[in-house]
C-alpha cells in the first residue's frame, strides 16, 4: 500500500495530510487563524497534486490513478468539510446556530463529495454546484476580516455564510470552472498571501 505514494502526485497528496493534521492540532489547541494558514497548505497541494497526476498520466502504472483519486478524496473531505465544520463550532463556542452550519456542511459536503466521485467534472471541465474546496479558502477570508467585525457578530456571520454555502454545495444549478492551468499559480499566491496573513494577525493578536 505504501508503494502507492512513490507516485509523485499522491505523494504531494501525502504532505496534503501532514498540513492537514497540523491544522487541526493547531485550531483545537486554541490558534484557530494558525490551523487555517496550514489548512491552505492543504488546499493549495490539493490542486497541484490534480495538476501534477494529469502531466504524469502517462507514466502512472494501473491501479495508481485510482488509489490516488480516493486518496485525495479523503483529503477533500478532511480539509474542505471536517475542518471548516470544527473552526465553525470553535468559533461559536459551541452555539445551537454554529451546530447547524457544521451539521449541514458535513451532510452538504458528503453528498457533493460523493456525486462528484460518481458523476465527475461536466464535459467542458466544470462542477456542477460549489466545491467543497471553496470551504477553507472562505474560512480565511473571512477570518483576516474578523478585526473590522464586532466580536459577537462574527460568529454568526461564520454560521449563516457556511449554512449558505452548504446549499450550494448540492444546488444542481451552478456550473463552477475546475482550477487548471493558469487557476493553479492563482491558487497558489492566495494560498501563500492568505498563510502569510494570517499568521501575521495571529501574532499581532497574542502581543496585545
Amino acid at each position: 500500500m505504501i508503494g502507492y505514494l512513490r507516485d509523485y502526485a499522491n505523494a504531494v497528496t501525502a504532505v496534503a495530510y501532514v498540513f492537514a493534521v497540523i491544522g487541526l492540532f493547531l485550531a483545537f489547541n486554541g490558534c484557530i487563524e494558525l490551523g487555517v494558514a496550514a489548512m491552505l497548505w492543504t488546499w493549495l497541494l490539493d490542486h497541484w497534486d490534480g495538476h501534477i497526476a494529469r502531466k504524469t498520466s502517462h507514466l502512472r502504472p494501473r491501479g495508481v490513478p485510482e488509489f490516488g483519486k480516493s486518496f485525495d478524496g479523503f483529503a477533500d473531505f478532511l480539509h474542505g468539510v471536517v475542518f471548516p465544520a470544527a473552526v465553525i463550532m470553535l468559533i461559536s463556542q459551541g452555539t445551537t446556530l454554529s451546530f447547524v452550519a457544521s451539521l449541514l456542511l458535513v451532510l452538504a459536503g458528503a453528498i457533493r463529495l460523493s456525486y462528484f466521485e460518481n458523476v465527475g467534472l461536466t464535459a467542458d471541465a466544470r462542477f456542477t454546484g460549489v466545491p467543497v474546496s471553496y470551504d477553507t479558502p472562505l474560512l480565511a477570508v473571512l477570518l483576516l476580516s474578523r478585526p473590522q467585525v464586532s466580536v459577537n457578530l462574527f460568529p454568526t456571520i461564520v454560521a449563516i455564510a457556511f449554512i449558505i454555502l452548504a446549499l450550494l454545495h448540492v444546488t444542481t444549478e451552478i456550473r463552477v470552472p475546475a482550477i487548471r492551468g493558469t487557476a493553479v499559480p492563482i491558487a497558489t499566491a492566495f494560498a501563500i498571501a492568505g498563510s502569510i496573513a494570517l499568521v501575521m494577525i495571529s501574532q499581532s493578536g497574542h502581543q496585545q
